[in-house]
């Protein structure tokens, strides 16, 4: 996924949700949720498997739901899935203590890499987030993670 098929993806999620009449509240979190999980797809897809990451969102009466997948390491879906079982486990108080101690630590690279996407993510929709993982081959797995974005907080 390339940097401008972010960006066309981004701007036609917010022009769908303005013409939905959604508060801009709602507008804040989804656009917070795609931000991070497209870019996530367009920073961390394999060059390998490039053409193989993908995003949906569907409008309900509830809110939002979003798929976000792509190829990664085996050993890259078992860290995610992990993580992810982490954040879901966490209440709002510990989800923004553990935002700040990211935000402080120096592990951040030029890609991310220190979960500050992931937590965002956490942070700004509903809970549980769903992990699937299906092996592509020995060494590469599909990591896919549906979320939902709900109406009312």
């Amino acid at each position: 996924m390339e940097h401008g098929t972010v960006e066309r993806l981004l701007a036609e999620a917010e022009e769908a949700s303005m013409l939905a009449g959604d508060p801009v509240g709602l507008r804040k979190r989804l656009f917070n949720v795609l931000v991070e999980g497209l870019e996530n797809v367009h920073r961390h897809t394999l060059p390998e498997h490039q053409h193989s990451g993908f995003a949906a969102l569907v409008a309900d009466a509830d809110g939002y739901r979003l798929l976000f997948a792509n190829a990664v390491p085996v050993a890259m879906a078992a860290l995610l899935t992990h993580r992810v079982s982490i954040l879901n486990e966490m209440d709002e108080d510990a989800l923004k203590a553990h935002y700040l101690t990211l935000l402080a630590s120096e592990g951040r690279t030029e890609r991310g890499g220190a979960g500050l996407g992931l937590l965002t993510m956490a942070r700004k929709s509903a809970r549980p987030i769903v992990v699937q993982v299906r092996n592509l081959d020995p060494m590469h797995a599909m990591v896919a993670l549906e979320l939902r974005v709900d109406r009312k907080v």
